[in-house]
């Protein structure tokens, strides 16, 4: 879940897909590779966020893990929060990988760390050695978990590099206007002069405003450098703030219907069933079953 523009509603549509993946009875991971650490405190709060961080279990602790020579795979479930979730229909089958502030500096702090097993001389030698260490995680992620969704900052760091080295596609969340929609062009410019080989599954309007012409006209003809937007849309809508506002983890929901109220818990799962179908189209093996 990325796009290079900030406020898009990125990482709350990636709490409530999430949510209704884990609802639907689907293993579901979210890794949270934004330093703000917001899906990690969406998804546990910020007294287990806190806890993440003293015991050194954050992405940022499992990319360091990772620079090691001694790595062991067998390590990696240590980092992922099970019971992720304040909807009590989804908490069993969701899971977290919180991310940490210090996760900015880690490429130039590992490399000139003398605690590891190995040194650095360069921050693209620590690069390339992760980049082989990817595909560890990658066999983990593949046999843990149905659904892993990774939430992006507004940039191609380092994390988000590793990420989109093994994932299946990207989705672009964006506001129906001209600033958000130009930043979705450039992220899909970005990832070709990469080289990175997963499908851009589609764009997802978020932020919606039927009373602004520019949103209904961005709608009915979007820009063509984009990937094709979901049919489904997500609209600006309190009920939707309060949803995801960081409080609400102390006020269990009993399902998404009373987490979102139904009619935008049911948007929710129609693109859960729009996306299984562009996975499909695009030849990513899935098991996720439609909702009924």
């Amino acid at each position: 879940m990325i796009n290079l523009k900030g406020g898009v509603g990125k990482t709350a549509s990636t709490v409530a897909i999430a949510e209704t993946f884990a609802e639907l009875g689907q293993r579901t991971l979210v890794i949270d590779a934004d330093h703000q650490s917001m899906a990690g405190e969406l998804l546990v709060g910020q007294t287990r966020m806190l806890q993440s961080e003293r015991a050194k279990t954050t992405l940022h602790d499992m990319f360091l893990a990772m620079a090691d020579v001694n790595f062991d795979i067998a390590d990696l479930p240590k980092y992922a929060m099970a019971n992720a979730s304040s909807v009590l229909t989804a908490s069993e089958n969701l899971s977290v990988v919180p991310c940490s502030f210090r996760i900015d500096d880690f490429s130039s702090n590992v490399a000139k760390s003398r605690r590891l097993c190995r040194s650095y001389a360069t921050e693209r030698e620590l690069q390339v050695y992760l980049t082989r260490q990817m595909k560890k995680v990658k066999r983990w992620l593949d046999a843990s978990y149905d659904i892993v969704l990774v939430d992006c900052p507004p940039s191609v760091a380092m994390q988000v590099k590793m990420f989109m080295r093994i994932a299946d596609g990207y989705i672009i969340p964006s506001v129906p206007d001209q600033l958000s929609v130009r930043g979705s062009e450039n992220l899909v410019k970005r990832i070709s002069s990469y080289g990175f080989k997963l499908a851009g599954l589609g764009t997802l309007w978020t932020l919606y405003r039927e009373q602004v012409a520019l949103h209904r006209e961005m709608v009915r003809d979007p820009f063509s450098g984009i990937p094709q937007p979901f049919q489904t849309i997500i609209p600006n809508a309190t009920r939707l703030a309060s949803a995801v506002d960081p409080r609400s983890i102390h006020n269990p929901s009993a399902n998404c219907d009373a987490k979102y109220s139904k009619p935008f818990a049911t948007r929710y799962r129609e693109l859960v069933d729009e996306l299984f179908g562009r996975c499909e189209r695009n030849g990513i093996e899935t098991r996720v079953v439609h909702y009924v």
